[in-house]
């Protein structure tokens, strides 16, 4: 309701490593990509954290350790990883998404190999796989 205080969620940490993807669609004329991964997290425009650009791959090796902390709603919130093929002339394509729900990071570190979907349709998978690291914490 309106004027109803907001309650402030508590800050958290958690760190995220994108270790790499597999299999992702190739983009470029010659069957490959130049695959990059952006995190965002909805209502944290600071967050706005991406890997290296891997040339001529679709089984990118990033190995790259992210550390995000924020209020975030871990009920409902989630993580968003959005692939993109590097393009010097032309807008970047998408590659696709990974959804995390914060929900899932319950219950200490874990990794695993992620579907990669449609950005815009979740419910649609698209082509390849990220492997995600989690951990809360600093």
């Amino acid at each position: 309701a309106k004027g109803a205080a907001e309650v402030k969620l508590p800050e958290v940490t958690f760190k995220v490593r994108i270790a790499g993807a597999r299999g992702l669609h190739g983009a470029d004329k010659s069957g490959l990509s130049d695959p990059y991964c952006k995190i965002s997290i909805d209502g944290f425009p600071k967050i706005d954290f991406k890997t290296k650009t891997i040339k001529a791959n679709i089984n990118p090796v990033w190995n790259e350790e992210f550390t995000i902390t924020g209020s975030f709603d871990i009920k409902t919130g989630k993580i968003r990883f959005s692939l993109f093929d590097w393009d010097m002339v032309s807008r970047n394509d998408s590659l696709g998404c990974v959804f995390v729900a914060f929900e899932e990071l319950q219950g200490g570190p874990f990794s695993k190999w992620f579907p990669i979907v449609k950005c815009d349709s979740p419910s649609i998978k698209f082509k390849g796989e990220l492997y995600l690291q989690f951990a809360w914490g600093i």
